[in-house]
């Protein structure tokens, strides 16, 4: 049986590659594709989001423009080092075969309510407004959720945004707090830093994906992602697909958190709490099998 999802992002290189790796594997239904701004703002992460729909011709999903700025701060003015300035370093895409639809938040409820109870998840690989806003607008709707696995915040990792934050959890703090704290009656996942670092592709496998259109895109993808020639960055986004779907891949901990609220450098900081929500989250994987099971999406 398929799992049916929506996927909220901000493409994103290693967005990119989650999301192809979603389209081309037999085990996902992805009902729609929901953006936020992220580092790149939000015209050009729903650009690109419709582009990887096209690659794969998939007009019958949507792309939902979503929140093109946090609950309550500015946006974060990063410099896109990793990602280029349009996200995918120069990667060109086609045209998206649709314009995108409006208000992300209105469209997850109005699925949400219409969904069997507890028959989707909510895969989130950016920052986490649009699903804070979606737990405080629209609480009615929350009982379609299966499950919310989130890619960011980083217990013993040194940050990426800040010494101790996480880029996603710290473009938007108070996001994370309202999802987190939404754990004590909806199944919550984090996949932080401390487990997406172990995951890297070796030059072989990017050698090794398929002559297809989402396998060439993956290889141009992780080409332009690659660290040293050798191996890729950080594969954290295509770890929220890999919990998806085989979560007995990682080694979950259920710990107590709360969200440092403060200003930068470490708003947005994963804080160990007694007196916080037990948390489910990801400390260790099976890296080997991770990278199997990701190359099996592009077969």
């Amino acid at each position: 049986m398929k799992r049916r999802v929506i996927i909220d992002t901000d493409p994103g290189l290693d967005d990119a590659l989650a999301i192809l790796f979603a389209l081309g594997s037999a085990r996902f239904d992805v009902l729609g594709v929901t953006t936020v701004a992220g580092n790149i703002g939000i015209e050009r992460t729903t650009r690109n989001a419709g582009g990887l729909l096209a690659v794969m011709g998939r007009s019958d999903i949507p792309v939902i423009r979503g929140s093109d700025i946090p609950l309550t701060r500015e946006l974060q003015d990063i410099v896109a080092i990793i990602h280029g300035s349009d996200g995918l370093r120069g990667i060109t895409l086609p045209e998206p075969l649709n314009l995108p639809l409006e208000d992300a938040s209105g469209w997850i409820a109005k699925t949400l309510a219409a969904a069997e109870p507890g028959s989707v998840d909510i895969l989130a690989l950016g920052p986490l407004t649009n699903i804070a806003r979606v737990i405080t607008e629209h609480p009615e709707a929350l009982k379609g959720i299966g499950q919310i696995i989130a890619m960011g915040g980083t217990l013993n990792e040194p940050g990426n945004s800040g010494p101790r934050s996480e880029f996603n959890f710290a473009s938007d703090p108070e996001a994370v707090s309202v999802v987190i704290g939404c754990a004590a009656h909806l199944k919550v996942v984090l996949v932080p830093l401390d487990v997406t670092r172990k995951v890297r592709a070796q030059l072989d496998f990017v050698n090794g994906l398929p002559e297809t259109a989402h396998g060439n895109l993956a290889r141009e993808v992780l080409q332009a992602y690659m660290l040293d020639g050798r191996q890729s960055r950080a594969l954290h986004d295509p770890c929220v697909m890999l919990m998806a779907l085989e979560p007995g891949l990682f080694r979950l901990e259920t710990i107590r958190l709360d969200v440092d609220l403060g200003i930068e450098p470490d708003a947005g900081s994963l804080l160990v709490d007694e007196r916080g929500t037990p948390v489910a989250v990801a400390m260790g994987v099976d890296t080997e099998g991770a990278l199997a099971l990701l190359r099996s999406g592009f077969v």
